[in-house]
């Protein structure tokens, strides 16, 4: 099998993990969401079946198996910054009384690497491990506060197509203050504050953010948050030397 071929075997190997791991749980599910043949899908399983990726339940049907959790773990300790940034996270929550999230970015995506719940009667459904897009969030603005211009407006002209001039104009500001604002771009009635995490060099590396709904969240205590945020992301950075 020559180069290509192995990279293309490999790449749908991981298309069925994907699959699976958004609740595909039976091969035509699988077959159905990524056209693939039936053979191809079956003989992908028996693969994954043999090497533990992926494990069969009775009842329930295909599902993640015990060496994709074995290499969550071993990915969640080579990331320092979770377990360092855990302690400041908590107190801002507490502070708060608003969800804090803390997230990386992943091509042009967010993944949220932690995340600690409010104490508001009303719950965001966040999950650590949920990817959403840079430009239409709180945290993924943080995380492109640094970038060249050109990639703001490819990202907003992909993300936030109706509202490219605008984003523009806010993310000038954020880029000259350091902190970046969700103002219902990405969830109706959500609002959340963020300022990115650097690291000694001055490299943006993660971001912190304070999410809540609006009815928490006016502008003017949007504003009031960020010197507390700057704080908890400085507390961070300085964890990291």
């Amino acid at each position: 099998m020559n180069e290509d071929n192995k990279n293309r075997s490999l790449q749908k190997a991981f298309d069925v993990i994907d699959a699976i791991a958004d609740g595909d749980r039976q091969i035509k599910d699988i077959c159905k969401r990524l056209g693939f043949p039936k053979s191809t899908v079956h003989r992908i399983l028996q693969g994954l079946l043999a090497s533990r990726y992926i494990r069969e339940v009775r009842g329930i049907g295909l599902v993640l198996g015990t060496k994709v959790i074995q290499l969550g773990i071993k990915a969640q300790k080579d990331m320092p910054l979770k377990e360092l940034a855990r302690p400041y996270l908590r107190e801002l929550s507490e502070i708060t009384k608003d969800t804090v999230h803390l997230g990386i970015k992943d091509e042009d995506e967010i993944f949220y690497l932690d995340k600690f719940s409010g104490k508001r009667a009303v719950q965001l459904r966040s999950q650590v491990g949920d990817r959403l897009p840079l430009a239409s969030t709180g945290v993924g603005k943080s995380l492109m506060i640094d970038m060249p211009k050109m990639e703001w407006v490819r990202l907003f002209k992909d993300q936030t197509p109706n509202q490219v001039d605008e984003m523009l104009a806010r993310m000038n500001e954020y880029s000259e203050k350091d902190y970046s604002f969700d103002l219902e771009d990405n969830d109706e009635l959500v609002r959340c504050v963020a300022v990115p995490i650097r690291n000694k060099y001055g490299n943006i590396i993660a971001a912190i953010s304070v999410t809540s709904i609006k009815e928490y969240m006016s502008l003017e205590r949007m504003k009031e948050l960020i010197p507390i945020l700057k704080k908890c992301s400085g507390d961070v950075s300085k964890s990291m030397n």
